[in-house]
């Protein structure tokens, strides 16, 4: 039994898309080196901020124990500003608004 053709409301069969122009070698390569920078970029950048934070808490694990920093000035030339209550070196007097944390940058209103 022959299968009958698809009845189109138009009467006509609906056209294909063209199909895109593909790309090149040169583009794909571009495309994915671009992608390889911007990858290698964001590690780089996560290995600086990954030992600055060693560098901090190496810092913080130095501090004898019970010693609390004199002020915000002593804290940040040291290079560990912001503090937080639950790091050693803390106390209640570097934090003016009570929220936990020390030497935190104060933007004025």
């Amino acid at each position: 039994m022959a299968r009958s053709q698809p009845q189109w409301r138009s009467g006509r069969r609906p056209q294909r898309r063209p199909s895109p122009a593909s790309e090149t070698t040169l583009q794909t390569a571009g495309r994915y080196g671009l992608i390889a920078v911007a990858s290698g970029l964001g590690l780089a950048f996560g290995a600086n901020a990954l030992e600055a934070a060693q560098e901090r808490q190496a810092i913080l694990d130095a501090l004898p124990a019970g010693y609390t920093y004199s002020g915000c000035n002593e804290v940040r030339a040291a290079g560990v500003a912001p503090l937080y209550s639950y790091e050693p070196g803390f106390s209640e007097r570097l934090d003016g608004d009570g929220d936990g944390i020390g030497c935190e940058p104060y933007r004025g209103q």
